[in-house]
C-alpha cells in the first residue's frame, strides 16, 4: 500500500468539523492515485447489470483510475472479475470494451486464458512452468438481485449485510428479469468526490433541479416550512395505507459501522411513479401487483446510487477517471419482456433522472472550477449537509485509520 506522505498527513489531520475539504482533495493527482487504493480498490463497487452479459463469453470492461478489469460470464455460468493483465509480462488482455469471447489471448506473446481467468498455454515456457501458478488476478464478485459487485482487495469486507438489505427491499421488483429500456454516458469534469457530496445531499434541489421538486414532493421542503408541514403529513398517510396494503416500509440508516442506506420514499399525491406526469411509463416490475407510489432508492459508499419505482429501475455508475474527471452512466430497466414502442417509451421512462444528470452535472462542473481557484477555502456546511459530512468523515478515515475532527 502507498504510503501517505507527510503533508497529505498535515493535509488530513487539521480538517476542520463542518466544513468542506481544502482545495488539494480535489485537485492534486497524488491525492487522486491514493483514493483509488484505499477507497475505491479496499470496497465494494457496483459495475453493471447481469443483462450486459446474458451468455457465457459475454463481457465488457470496467475501468477505474489506472486499472482495467474484465467483468465476463464464465461456462459455469458465474460472472468473474479478472484484472486485465497477462502474468507474462503485463500487457492488457481485452482491448474492446466489449464482446464475446471463447478465451482470453495476450495480444502481445499469445498466452491464452480460460474465461474464468485460468492459464491454459504459455509457448516456449521451461519445462517446470505451472500454469496452475499464472492465472490472472482476480476480483471478488457478489451478484444481487441482477446487480454485480466487485471487491479488488485481497480481504474484502464482508458483503452479506449489504446483501441481506438490498435483497430485503429490491426483491419485488426482481431486477435480475430487467432490461435497459434508454441509457447514457456523462464525463463529469469534477473531482468524484464533488460529485459524491453532490449526489448525497438535497440542500441545492429547489434551488437547481425543478423538475426533481416538482415529482419529488421533499423537495421543496427544505426551505419552506408549509411545505415541510404538508410532507410530513403526506410521507404519514402514505406509510399508513402502505402498511394496510402490505408495502414495505422503513430505511436503513447508514451509521459509523456500515456503507449503505436505504431509503422508501413516497413520491407526491397523485403520482404513481417518477414520470413527468406521474402516471405509469412501463409495465410493473417484478412481483407487483399494483403502483405503490413510491420509490426504493440506495446509496452506498463511496458513491454507488441505485433506485427503483414499481413500472422502472434507474442504476447510476459513478466512476473516477482522473483527479478532475468523473464518469457518470446512466442506465433505465423495465421489465425483461416489455416490448419499446408499445409498453415503454425510452423518453418518457428516463425523462426525470435525465434532466436531473444533465443539471448535476453543470453544477458539478462548476463546483470544480470554484474549488480549483486561489482564492477558495472550505466553507461550513449547512444543517441540511449532515450526510455530507458523514461522507467527509467516511473517506478521511479510509486514508489514515486514526483520524478524528480538528474542532475549529
Amino acid at each position: 500500500m502507498e504510503e501517505i506522505a507527510p503533508e497529505l498527513h498535515t493535509l488530513i489531520h487539521r480538517q476542520p468539523a463542518g466544513y468542506t475539504l481544502e482545495r488539494a482533495f480535489y485537485t492534486d493527482p497524488a491525492i487522486f492515485a491514493i483514493d483509488i487504493e484505499r477507497v475505491f480498490l479496499r470496497h465494494w463497487l457496483y459495475v453493471g447489470h447481469v443483462s450486459r452479459i446474458p451468455q457465457p463469453g459475454d463481457y465488457f470492461l470496467y475501468t477505474i483510475g489506472n486499472e482495467s478489469i474484465v467483468i465476463v460470464r464464465g461456462q459455469d455460468d458465474d460472472v468473474h472479475a479478472l484484472f486485465n493483465v497477462c502474468r507474462h509480462r503485463g500487457s492488457r488482455i481485452c482491448l474492446e470494451p466489449s464482446g464475446q469471447l471463447k478465451r482470453l489471448v495476450c495480444p502481445y506473446h499469445a498466452w491464452v486464458y480460460a474465461i474464468d481467468g485460468a492459464l491454459i498455454q504459455a509457448r516456449h515456457m521451461p519445462a517446470d512452468f505451472d500454469t496452475a501458478q499464472f492465472g490472472l488476478r482476480r476480483c471478488h464478485v457478489r451478484v444481487v438481485e441482477g446487480l454485480i459487485f466487485i471487491n479488488a482487495s485481497e480481504n474484502p469486507a464482508d458483503f452479506a449485510a449489504i446483501a441481506h438489505d438490498l435483497t430485503a427491499f429490491f426483491a419485488p421488483y426482481q431486477l435480475a428479469h430487467t432490461k435497459p429500456a434508454h441509457h447514457v454516458r456523462h464525463v463529469i469534469q469534477a473531482n468524484w468526490k464533488l460529485v459524491a457530496e453532490n449526489f448525497f445531499e438535497c440542500y441545492h434541489c429547489g434551488h437547481t433541479h425543478p423538475e426533481f421538486c416538482t415529482v419529488m414532493s421533499y423537495g421543496r421542503a427544505v426551505d419552506s416550512p408549509r411545505a415541510a408541514r404538508e410532507q410530513a403529513a403526506f410521507v404519514a398517510e402514505w406509510e399508513a395505507q402502505a402498511r394496510h396494503a402490505g408495502w414495505r416500509t422503513g430505511n436503513i440508516a447508514i451509521t459509523d459501522e456500515t456503507v449503505h442506506q436505504i431509503q422508501r420514499t413516497p413520491i407526491r399525491r397523485g403520482y404513481q411513479t417518477q414520470s413527468e406526469d406521474g402516471m405509469p411509463v412501463a409495465p410493473l416490475l417484478g412481483c407487483l401487483s399494483a403502483y405503490d407510489g413510491a420509490v426504493t432508492a440506495t446509496q452506498l459508499y463511496p458513491l454507488i446510487w441505485l433506485l427503483a419505482c414499481s413500472d422502472h429501475a434507474m442504476l447510476a455508475r459513478f466512476t473516477p477517471l482522473s483527479p478532475t474527471e468523473t464518469e457518470l452512466e446512466l442506465s433505465w430497466m423495465v421489465r425483461a419482456d416489455a416490448i419499446e414502442g408499445i409498453d415503454y417509451d425510452p423518453e418518457r421512462v428516463s425523462w426525470l433522472w435525465r434532466l436531473t444528470a444533465e443539471e448535476d452535472k453543470t453544477i458539478c462542473e462548476n463546483n470544480q472550477r470554484g474549488v480549483a481557484s486561489y482564492s477558495y477555502r472550505p466553507g461550513p456546511y449547512s444543517t441540511h449537509e449532515s450526510s455530507v459530512e458523514h461522507l467527509v468523515r467516511w473517506y478521511l478515515r479510509q486514508l489514515v485509520d486514526d483520524w478524528e475532527f480538528v474542532e475549529r
